[in-house]
C-alpha cells in the first residue's frame, strides 16, 4: 500500500522453524507462529468492509507477535494496548482468554482469542499496515502513536546495526512488548535476524531474568531501566554478577536510575547500552554506557538518524518517524518544522553525538538562571552512598523557583555530607535548598521516575 513495507513478508524469510519465541506459557518456533498468523488473518479479514482496527492485549510475547503479523498480513491497522489498561480503544479485542461471543475467533494451540467488534470503526487516515503505541504519558497525558510498517522495520533495523544481533545469539526480553522499545528493540528487530526470543516480561525479578539467559544461551537482554535498578542492587549485595552470560544489554524506555550503570558495569562483563528515543521517533542513539559518563550524554546518533537543535530544543529526521497521534477523530499528523520532528528535549548536538540538557518543561528557573534536574541528578548519583536521586523544582519567593532533592542511601549520610558534595562540584545555584531521604522514589512498571509535583 503506497510503498509500504510488510512486516509479515519481511519476518517470513527469517522465521523459520529453527527460530524459537518463548514465555513462561512455553515454546513456539517461527513456523507455528506465521502458521498462526495467516490464520488469524483469515478470519480478521471483512469482505467488502473496512476491517476495524485489531486491539492486541496480550500479556506476554507471544499472541503480540501473531496479532503483529496477522494484522498486517489482512491489512488491518493494529492498536497494542498494556493488559493492565482499564479502558480498551473501540475494535476488534484479541486477549489470551477465551470469549464466548458469537463469530469469536480462537485458537488454542496459541492462546490467542478474539471477539469481533461490536460496532463500525473507522481510523481516518492511519495507513492500514500500522502499529499503535499508546505512550506512557510521562511528558503529558498518554497518546497513541501510529508507527506505519516501513517506520517499524526502518526502526529495527537501525538497532540491529548497532548492536550486532545475530541468528545465533538468543535475545532475552524483559522490556512490555505493548511499548514501542520492547516491541522493536527485542522481539521485531530479534526475529529480523532470525534469532530466538525469550519473553520474561517486565516484572521478572533478576533471578528469572538470570535463568532466562542460563536456559537460552542468550547473549543480549533488551529491559527498562528498572531492571537495570534492580540488578544493581543486588550486584551490589552479593558483590557478584546477577545476570552472568550476556555479552550485550540494552536499557530504553527512559533514562538509567543515578548509580545504575556502574553498579551493574562493576560487577558483570558485559557492554550496557542506553538507547535515547521517543515512539515517535523510534531509537536514536545506542550507546555503550560508562561507569563514569557525563550528565545527558545520549551518545552517537543511530546510521539513518540526522539531528539538529533549533533554540536549544533537539529536532529529528529519521525513517523510522511515526506517521502522527491517533485521535477520536483518526490520524494527527505529527507537527513537524520542514520535515523535522521536534522532540521537547533541550539539547547540544556535537557532530553525530547527542548531549541532552532536560526536557523543556522541566527546567528549572532559579532567579532567571536555567538549571537542568538532570545534571544535578547525575552529580548526586557519583556519591558512593546515593543510590537513587530525584530533582525537582519547587516555588520559592525570593528566586522563583529552587531545587529539592529526593534521595535513596545504600548507607546513612549526614544531609550536610551530600550538601558539600554538591557545593563542591556544582555552581551555588544548582545546590539543592532542600534533601529528603526516602527509602525508594516512585517508578513505573517499566523504571520511567514518576515525578512529584511541586
Amino acid at each position: 500500500m503506497n510503498g509500504q513495507r510488510s512486516i509479515f513478508a519481511e519476518l517470513a524469510r527469517t522465521m523459520d522453524s529453527s527460530v524459537r519465541v518463548s514465555s513462561k506459557r512455553g515454546e513456539w518456533s517461527g513456523r507455528q507462529l506465521l502458521d498462526g498468523a495467516e490464520r488469524f488473518a483469515a478470519w480478521l479479514r471483512v469482505p467488502n468492509e473496512v476491517a476495524a482496527p485489531l486491539v492486541a492485549v496480550f500479556p506476554d510475547i507471544v499472541g503480540t507477535t501473531v496479532a503483529m503479523l496477522a494484522a498486517d498480513l489482512a491489512e488491518v491497522p493494529v492498536i497494542h494496548v498494556d493488559p493492565t489498561t482499564r479502558q480498551l480503544p473501540p475494535g476488534t479485542v484479541a486477549t489470551g482468554a477465551p470469549c464466548a461471543a458469537p463469530k469469536a475467533y480462537a485458537d488454542e494451540t496459541l492462546g490467542i482469542f478474539a471477539e469481533p467488534s461490536a460496532e463500525s470503526v473507522t481510523l481516518t487516515g492511519v495507513p492500514l499496515r500500522s502499529q499503535t503505541f499508546l505512550t506512557s504519558g510521562s511528558t503529558g497525558g498518554p497518546m497513541a502513536v501510529v508507527r506505519d510498517a516501513s517506520a517499524v522495520l526502518a526502526d529495527a533495523e537501525h538497532v540491529i546495526g548497532r548492536l550486532n544481533f545475530s541468528k545465533d545469539a538468543p535475545v532475552v526480553v524483559g522490556a512490555p512488548v505493548a511499548h514501542v522499545y520492547g516491541f522493536n528493540y527485542g522481539l521485531v528487530a530479534a526475529l529480523l535476524v532470525g534469532a530466538s526470543v525469550r519473553f520474561s516480561g517486565p516484572h521478572a525479578l533478576p533471578s528469572q531474568l538470570a535463568r532466562a539467559v542460563a536456559e537460552t544461551g542468550a547473549r543480549t537482554l533488551v529491559s527498562h531501566p528498572l531492571h537495570y535498578w534492580l540488578i544493581a542492587q543486588e550486584s551490589v549485595r552479593q558483590h557478584a554478577a546477577v545476570v552472568p552470560g550476556l555479552r550485550q544489554a540494552v536499557s530504553a524506555g527512559g533514562p538509567l536510575p543515578p548509580g545504575a550503570a556502574r553498579d551493574v558495569l562493576a560487577h558483570h562483563d558485559l557492554t550496557l547500552f542506553n538507547c535515547y528515543g521517543s515512539s515517535e521517533a523510534g531509537a536514536v542513539t545506542l550507546s555503550p554506557v560508562g561507569p563514569d559518563d557525563g550528565p545527558g550524554d545520549a551518545g552517537a546518533l543511530l546510521p539513518g538518524v540526522e539531528a539538529r537543535t533549533d533554540n536549544g530544543e533537539l529536532l529529528l529526521r529519521t525513517a523510522s518517524l511515526a506517521s502522527g497521534h491517533l485521535t477520536s477523530d483518526g490520524l494527527v499528523p505529527l507537527p513537524l518544522r520542514d520535515g523535522w520532528f521536534p522532540t521537547g528535549d533541550l539539547a547540544a548536538v556535537d557532530q553525530d553525538r547527542v548531549l541532552l540538557k532536560g526536557r523543556l518543561a522541566a527546567v528549572i528557573n532559579v532567579s532567571g538562571k536555567k538549571v537542568s534536574p538532570e545534571e544535578i541528578e547525575h552529580v548526586l548519583a557519583g556519591h558512593p552512598a546515593v543510590a537513587d536521586a530525584e530533582v525537582r523544582a519547587e516555588d520559592d519567593d525570593s528566586h522563583g523557583q529552587i531545587p529539592v532533592a529526593r534521595v535513596v542511601l545504600h548507607v546513612a549520610v549526614p544531609v550536610a555530607e551530600l550538601v558539600d558534595w554538591c557545593r563542591s562540584r556544582l555552581a551555588p545555584h544548582m545546590v539543592p535548598r532542600r534533601f529528603d531521604i526516602l527509602d525508594e522514589l516512585p517508578r513505573s512498571s517499566t523504571g520511567k521516575r514518576r515525578r512529584a509535583s511541586a
